[in-house]
């Protein structure tokens, strides 16, 4: 880690992951996130974003030019969670995932009472598998 490297605090990544900033720490504990104490503080290298997965969330026109090519498998297999219990498995916030879902980071449905529906098998997915809570 240089010295000359942008840094972003907690705060700053979470807003730009949709990761609350309780769970960006914990990350950073667990050596998940790689991060250094200044100040009494933890700067996170803007790097991180680039590292397993946790990356700013595509615009709508990104999203759109790529869509899921899993989506019929995840709609066969039929397993899915609500926007909470979804939160609940991973270390995202409620907000997060349904920016998640609007982004097209996460694959899911809407059902017949219009709450959207998290597919399951984004749990299993190796660019989000780090941000399943154990």
């Amino acid at each position: 880690m240089t010295e000359n490297e942008k840094t972003l605090t907690t705060a700053q990544f979470s807003e730009k992951t949709g990761i609350s900033v309780s769970s960006v720490t914990r990350m950073l504990r667990q050596g998940k996130l790689r991060g250094e104490k200044r100040s009494g503080k933890w700067a996170i290298f803007e790097s991180e974003l680039q590292v397993g997965g946790v990356q700013p969330p595509k615009t709508s026109d990104q999203a759109a030019a790529s869509p899921d090519a899993n989506a019929e498998a995840q709609a066969a297999s039929g397993k899915t969670y609500d926007v909470v219990t979804f939160a609940r498995l991973t270390y995202l916030t409620e907000n997060g995932v349904r920016q998640w879902l609007r982004m097209g980071r996460l694959s899911g449905r809407t059902d017949s009472g219009g709450k959207a529906q998290i597919y399951a098998s984004n749990l299993q997915r190796p660019d989000f598998i780090h941000l399943v809570r154990e």
